[in-house]
């Protein structure tokens, strides 16, 4: 009886080994070789956002990389015009998008990354990056017939071609992907790209297929327990168990038709990425556009053939014939001209989805058809790896490049600076957003920034954020706060910086005055002089009459050793330089308006404004300081306690930025529009010297049509634009960055907490949401709008933490119970 030869395929063990990716170990210069022996070279595409696109070229910008890779790539496939007879030499590539979930984790460089962790360390965040992989084509040896003998020497003995094959294809096509714009890949992209199902962690994880979705596990016995209560339905599986599942879905159809990439319908790819879109696969072949031509002729002779015949059989009525050939003609001008784009032939497009998706359709955006991969899922999930040559999908289309290059594959929602304070996270794709005190200087940009918004919209609460943060990472600053029974000092002093107030001021002799502010000896004059004609204490047209003679006085004085205005004064009248009709009334309102003295020194021995290297916060306190009226016209003449105000507030400014100077510092400005109105070229020359000084002025205002009155728009490189209610305001600031005509960001900026019904919130509003069982709590924080050095533009969600919130709000009732803390006062539940 013959034996049995029938194996227990159970048991036989693999020849080769078995690799829970498709990709081996990568080498050097982003070569990477497959597990079946292919070297493939792959690069990161440089992402910019597609919906946050400032203007049409911007938009186009993001996919000009793409496409210039897959158009430099059909240039290496060889000659002839015949697809038959060139196929073989057309390119493999993969562009890879991931879009993995994670926590935000202060870069470790960051002085204030243990603060920031703290702080932020839960948010969530997204990790997303676009690989675009070439598999390259070996040659024998480099061209000696000793090389070659080598080369196969080698691949005999050792299987696959050995690396020196592939150095002239290397070179050929790492220079091509560079000119498109295109970098090497660093570690950390590589490995989120051959483990993103497991969130950049290990690649060998325990899974489970069923037949519309993969279920990955965190751990080898949540596997075994899901199989022990039923292998089949996980709907049975506890929630805590411990895993997470990926639904495979391919594009079955694309029906773009012929619309301009400037169509927002031809962007398929974001809302993919809106619905928990985890990777985005896409494997093509890369033909020349003069054989797609070829290609196109035979098809469209055989085409209106079919048109024809349908016509003489009435199955098609003469409207729908006109426009198939209209689009013929099309297609034919423009490949005939040398216009067409290059076309990816078998292409391939899969989709993973975040969790088990029963009804993919639901997921389709418009104009794209997608297929479930039914009984699919394992393949599918091994196409997407890097390197791989599994191909799950018969669904493969022939399209132009442009499909796939401006479909929004390489979009990222990005704003802000590389470093420094962090702002909040990017409102689509929560990507963080940094401000820095020095960057403007470093990168000569134009050094003021602007912060907008309406009273209650968070800009106060932002000042103190980000002043707290700026202190821990070292750099001085001045925040002044010239608004009535405003306190900010609760951050002030969790920060570590001291308080100051105008009474405090008030108490000394002039620390404000010009002669001791200004390093200058030419600015101090001429500030004290202007101090004087802006002040007037004659009242009345004299000072214009007078003010020569004055900066004439001051300075021969300070030629003589003055070191204070009011020195000045006296010491140019005791030598009869001055006369008693000049100089009296200047003495007389000295000694009646305690705010004036702030400015005007006595004695030349006393010490100006110092500041230290940390954080001061200037107050009103209760002194007589009085702010003019917002609405107020240019023309009005505001009383002595306004001009005297406001010459404190100006001189303020500048003593700040005089110490701050060449350190790296910070001047918060509140209520700016005090100066626009007050002396607009005051904020001019603060435009001209912030830069060369090395400091970082930011003004917080609601009124940002006043800076773009009075030109200031050309020193403003940063702005972040919260809610303003006023359409005039809003259009102004968005001016202010070429934007007015983006009506998307104007309706957002004025829209309105709650909805028309005054009950539902306004999601679409700026302004921070309250939860609806608790208004102490916020749904969602306030949102900014951050143009940023790049020319950048998007919306940030500023959300610090509840302990840092209820410190910094403005709130009645935040500031009552702070106020109860101060006394020692029990606080009410």
């Amino acid at each position: 009886m013959a034996r049995s030869t029938k194996v227990n395929t159970s048991l036989v063990i693999p020849t080769t080994p078995q690799f829970e990716t498709r990709a081996k170990r990568p080498l050097f210069d982003g070569l990477w070789p497959g597990t079946n022996g292919r070297m493939w070279l792959w690069r990161s595409v440089p992402m910019g956002s597609v919906p946050d696109a400032r203007n049409v070229e911007n938009l186009l910008g993001v996919g000009a990389g793409l496409s210039k890779a897959y158009e430099g790539l059909a240039m290496l496939a060889g000659r002839g015009s015949h697809r038959a007879g060139v196929k073989s030499t057309y390119r493999d590539t993969h562009a890879l998008l991931y879009n993995i979930p994670d926590t935000y984790r202060a870069d470790p460089r960051s002085p204030i990354a243990d603060y920031l962790n703290r702080e932020q360390g839960d948010d969530p965040v997204l990790k997303r990056g676009l690989l675009f992989g070439v598999e390259l084509r070996p040659t024998t040896g480099t061209g000696t017939i000793g090389s070659a003998i080598d080369s196969v020497m080698e691949t005999a003995m050792y299987g696959g071609s050995p690396l020196s094959d592939y150095e002239k294809d290397h070179r050929e096509v790492a220079g091509m992907l560079a000119r498109a714009g295109f970098s090497v890949p660093t570690p950390a992209q590589m490995r989120l790209a051959d483990s993103w199902w497991n969130y950049g962690l290990t690649k060998g994880v325990a899974v489970l297929p069923h037949d519309e979705h993969m279920h990955y596990f965190h751990s080898a016995a949540a596997a075994r327990l899901a199989v022990s209560i039923d292998n089949l339905d996980c709907g049975k599986w506890p929630e805590d168990l411990g895993e997470h599942a990926v639904s495979f879905a391919a594009v079955e159809d694309f029906e773009l038709e012929f619309r301009p990439a400037t169509d927002p319908i031809t962007h398929w790819v974001l809302p993919m990425l809106d619905n928990g879109a985890r990777i985005i696969s896409v494997r093509a072949k890369v033909e020349p556009q003069k054989v797609t031509r070829n290609e196109l002729r035979g098809q469209q002779r055989r085409y209106r053939a079919d048109l024809a015949e349908l016509a003489q059989q009435n199955k098609a009525d003469r409207a729908e014939i006109a426009e198939r050939e209209q689009n013929l003609t099309s297609i034919e001008q423009l490949y005939a001209n040398g216009e067409g784009p290059a076309t990816l032939t078998n292409t391939s497009v899969i989709i993973g989805f975040s969790g088990v998706i029963d009804d993919i359709d639901k997921y389709a955006p418009p104009a794209l058809q997608l297929s479930p991969m039914l009984n699919r899922q394992p393949t599918a999930w091994h196409e997407t790896m890097v390197c791989s040559a599994v191909r799950a999908n018969p669904l493969e289309h022939d399209l132009p490049q442009t499909t796939i290059s401006f479909s929004g594959l390489p979009s990222l929602t990005q704003v802000g600076d590389a470093d420094g304070a962090l702002l909040g996270f990017t409102e689509r794709d929560r990507q963080p957003g940094y401000l820095s005190p020095t960057a403007a200087s470093t990168e000569d940009g134009l050094p003021i920034c602007g912060v907008y918004a309406a009273t209650g919209a968070g800009k106060t609460l932002l000042l103190q954020y980000l002043a707290n943060q700026f202190h821990r990472l070292k750099h001085p600053q001045v925040i002044i706060d010239p608004k009535q029974k405003s306190d900010l000092s609760a951050v002030v002093t969790y920060a570590g910086g001291r308080t100051i107030s105008l009474d405090d001021f008030t108490n000394q002799d002039g620390p404000l005055d010009p002669l001791r502010i200004f390093p200058s000896r030419a600015d101090a004059i001429t500030k004290a002089s202007s101090m004087i004609e802006r002040v007037n204490p004659y009242g009345d047209d004299r000072v214009k009459t007078y003010s020569t003679d004055l900066a004439y006085a001051i300075k021969w004085a300070v030629d003589n050793g003055a070191k204070a205005t009011g020195q000045a004064l006296q010491m140019a009248y005791e030598a009869k330089i001055l006369t008693t009709e000049q100089v009296q009334p200047i003495f007389r309102y000295a000694e009646v308006y305690p705010m004036f003295r702030v400015t005007f020194a006595m004695s030349g021995d006393a010490e100006g404004l110092e500041l230290s290297d940390g954080l001061t916060y200037v107050h009103v306190g209760d002194s007589a300081f009085e702010l003019p009226n917002i609405n107020a016209s240019d023309g009005d003449r505001p009383e002595p306690t306004i001009r005297n105000s406001m010459n404190v507030i100006r001189m303020l400014i500048w003593g700040s930025l005089a110490s701050l100077r060449g350190r790296g510092g910070v001047i918060h400005f509140d209520e700016s529009w005090v100066m626009e109105k007050a002396a607009s070229e005051d904020l001019d020359q603060v435009g001209r010297l912030a830069r060369q000084w090395d400091v970082l002025p930011i003004l917080y205002t609601q009124k940002p049509s006043g800076q773009l009155n009075i030109g200031l728009k050309g020193y403003i490189s940063r702005a972040l634009i919260g809610h303003i209610k006023d359409p005039v305001e809003a259009r102004a600031a968005l001016e202010l960055f070429g934007l007015e005509d983006n009506r998307v960001a104007l309706e957002r900026i004025t829209a309105e907490r709650y909805d028309g019904t005054g009950s539902g919130l306004n999601w679409n509003s700026l302004q921070h949401l309250p939860h609806p069982e608790d208004p102490s709590r916020a749904l969602r924080g306030s949102v900014f709008y951050y143009a940023d050095l790049r020319s950048r533009f998007a919306a940030v969600e500023v959300r610090p933490s509840d302990e840092f919130i209820k410190m910094a709000s403005s709130r009645p009732e935040d500031v009552a119970r702070r106020e109860r803390e101060k006394e020692g006062s029990p606080i009410a539940a």
